[in-house]
């Protein structure tokens, strides 16, 4: 088995949190797509949001709707036209839009990257029943921790796209035990070959 440093996994550990967030970078850098919070602006829609949307009070002191960066300009909408607009919005998209909640298909792409990082998540399940059976004992080999890191990067990634707190607390404080288990596996290897 290949012995890495301390040094190493962390190394590796900031790559995988830090990729995603330069990747962003780069496609700002390129214009296609916006900063946070700026209107979303086609071709290239990495938000999948339909619009943003805020409520501002009307003349008549009913608070009314506004979509920012809508192909009509920005039109205000009491609450049934907002309402009307929604389920028309929605009734216009396909029904596998609709099944995966997204908008477009940069949004499916999105969910298969989700899809993508639940299933290295998982695999790190079968790598340690394999492991395990292979020793007829409890074992949790090193590759366990590595899916483990791996795949709640690709799900945090997610779930900040997803705009979703819950998963994203979840995954975030397991990344850090699987740091800290791959800094003692390291760690000790080193310690007994040197």
């Amino acid at each position: 088995m290949k012995k890495f440093s301390r040094k190493q996994v962390l190394a590796a550990a900031g790559i995988l949190l830090l990729l995603p967030a330069l990747g962003w970078f780069v496609l700002l850098q390129l214009g296609w797509v916006g900063s946070p919070g700026d209107p979303v602006r086609p071709p290239f829609n990495l938000s999948d949001r339909i619009s943003t949307i805020s409520v501002i009070p009307g003349e008549d002191g009913i608070p009314r709707a506004r979509f920012f960066g809508w192909e009509e300009g920005d039109p205000e909408l009491t609450a049934d036209e907002f309402y009307e607009e929604l389920l028309r919005r929605q009734r216009d998209l396909p029904w596998y839009f609709r099944l995966l909640d997204v908008t477009s298909f940069t949004g499916v792409a999105w969910v298969v990257f989700g899809f993508l990082g639940q299933a290295v998540f998982m695999g790190r399940m079968v790598a340690q029943w394999y492991a395990s059976e292979k020793a007829r004992s409890s074992v949790v080999p090193p590759i366990f921790w590595w899916l483990s890191l791996l795949g709640s990067s690709m799900l945090m990634v997610y779930f900040i796209w997803r705009w979703e707190i819950i998963g994203f607390l979840g995954q975030s404080t397991g990344w850090f035990i699987y740091i800290r288990n791959l800094w003692f596996i390291y760690g000790k290897e080193r310690g007994e070959s040197g």
